[in-house]
């Protein structure tokens, strides 16, 4: 019969950051699990859902023996949050209003970051499924719905893993730029007297 084209695609559906300034420095601390260690007046919220769709079906190659066709291939994900809140207290254009806002704008960038990185590796699993199945021998009909199932949990525990591998070295990433020394730094950053010293600390009480 005649050979179906894969749908081989990876679908990845992004969101532009959105600004959030509409949150009091007190609500964005207990959002943020308050730490006395250091006051939270900017959070960046980041969300997102994958799934994987995969269906391969058996070709006759000629009489008994069989070769798998992938007929799908379709990573999908997609960000479904990306929300930078600045503490409402703080003035637009005011000193402490840009450290915050570009704090968080270091936030987004490594999650942008990873959105490159998932698409790359994605892109790459794809063209590793539709190679590897490929290049596999013929098989016999009784083996062929093994195969399938088989390959069907490789690949799925293989997305999972790649998702998760790039995931984790974002929080690593996120970690490393908020380190009680880089608070220190930016609470200093307009000066020993600015919002961060006065005004901030008393209304999260």
């Amino acid at each position: 019969g005649p050979v179906q084209t894969p749908s081989t695609t990876l679908e990845f559906i992004q969101m532009d950051p959105m600004l959030d300034r509409h949150r009091s420095v007190r609500w964005l601390n207990s959002r943020a699990g308050g730490s006395p260690r250091y006051l939270v007046t900017g959070l960046t919220e980041y969300e997102m859902r994958a799934s994987f769709n995969m269906r391969l079906e058996p070709r006759e190659a000629r009489f008994g023996r069989y070769c798998l066709t992938p007929v799908t291939v379709n990573p999908r994900v997609e960000v479904v949050k990306h929300l930078v809140y600045v503490a409402s207290e703080l003035e637009r254009g005011s000193c402490e209003y840009n450290v915050v806002y570009a704090h968080e704008g270091e936030h987004v960038k490594i999650n942008q970051g990873m959105e490159a990185d998932i698409q790359a590796s994605l892109d790459d699993m794809v063209g590793d499924i539709t190679r590897t199945v490929a290049a596999m021998p013929p098989m016999s009909g009784e083996n062929v719905a093994r195969s399938i199932k088989r390959l069907l949990s490789e690949y799925g525990r293989e997305f999972k893993r790649r998702l998760n591998d790039i995931d984790r070295s974002r929080r690593e990433d996120h970690k490393r730029i908020d380190t009680p020394e880089q608070y220190d730094k930016l609470a200093m950053a307009c000066g020993p007297n600015s919002a961060f010293q006065t005004v901030l600390p008393r209304a999260a009480r």
